[in-house]
């Protein structure tokens, strides 16, 4: 845990680490790995059935592994993950955080958007009961851009954007994404083609959200002593609200008080080093 911590938040040479962040490097290959991905999901939409099948039949082993990547793909898991890997006040540390917070205004607009305007059901509405796998409560309706492929892609672009890392531990870190986007496939939730939307969705909002994180003050205030206080107070309540969120996946309840413990632990520890 200590490795992977490390590697996820510790810049490659310490002299960088008060230095404020710098802007999203390359933003035009950005978007155009976001067009590409929206474009295949657009496009195949109608024509995924085959992929889906195989993909989706990875549910009948180990149920309870994939309940638990579809909860881990959820924006409050990804808030309670993000501020527990960055627990100091420092602004390297502050911007992630401030991007993320600007991403769930920016990713929910166009995710409810692109759901209003596609209005595409989900493989439980389409497809025969006896040909799919359904862990979880079966949903029906809004499935493309998805929600969780959005989260999941900014999580990692953060992730990638918030330090100088070399091109090795950006493939790593991409890795992450994989089993939560395979999950959503092997519940019954989403088509490929609602993933390959979801992605473009996610980095679009990040470099959005890391643009703004960088030229605004919301990093900076998170830093503050008011800003400590406001975020390890959050932290405590989005431990609490998993806890008791209704996911629809009860098989994932393990991770839900894992991720409890973990929001209010740090969330109390934040709190501990600002009196």
């Amino acid at each position: 845990m200590n490795a992977l911590t490390t590697l996820l938040t510790s810049p490659p040479q310490a002299r960088t680490e008060h230095r404020p962040l710098r802007i999203a490097p390359r933003p035009m290959r950005w978007l155009a790995a976001a067009g590409l991905l929206l474009i295949v999901g657009l496009t195949l939409h109608q024509h995924d059935l085959t992929l889906f099948l195989a993909l989706n039949a990875l549910g009948l082993h180990l149920p309870e592994l994939w309940a638990m990547l579809s909860v881990a793909g959820l924006g409050l898991s990804a808030f309670i993950v993000l501020a527990a890997l960055h627990p100091g006040a420092a602004p390297t540390a502050m911007q992630p955080l401030a991007a993320l917070l600007w991403c769930f205004p920016i990713g929910g607009a166009l995710t409810h958007l692109g759901k209003r305007l596609i209005d595409h059901g989900r493989p439980a509405a389409l497809l025969p009961p006896d040909t799919l796998v359904i862990i979880g409560e079966p949903l029906t309706r809004g499935a493309m851009p998805s929600g969780h492929a959005a989260t999941t892609l900014a999580f990692v672009a953060l992730l990638i954007l918030s330090r100088h890392r070399p091109v090795w531990q950006q493939a790593l870190i991409t890795l992450i994404a994989l089993p939560l986007l395979l999950a959503r496939i092997a519940v019954g939730a989403h088509w490929p083609a609602d993933l390959c939307a979801g992605a473009g969705v996610g980095l679009v909002s990040a470099l959005l959200a890391w643009h703004l994180a960088c030229s605004g003050r919301l990093a900076a205030w998170l830093c503050s002593t008011p800003g400590q206080w406001a975020l390890g107070l959050l932290q405590i309540g989005c431990g609490l609200a998993i806890a008791r969120l209704e996911t629809g996946y009860p098989l994932a309840l393990p991770l839900q008080a894992l991720l409890a413990v973990v929001s209010i632990a740090t969330g109390l520890q934040r709190l501990g080093t600002r009196r």
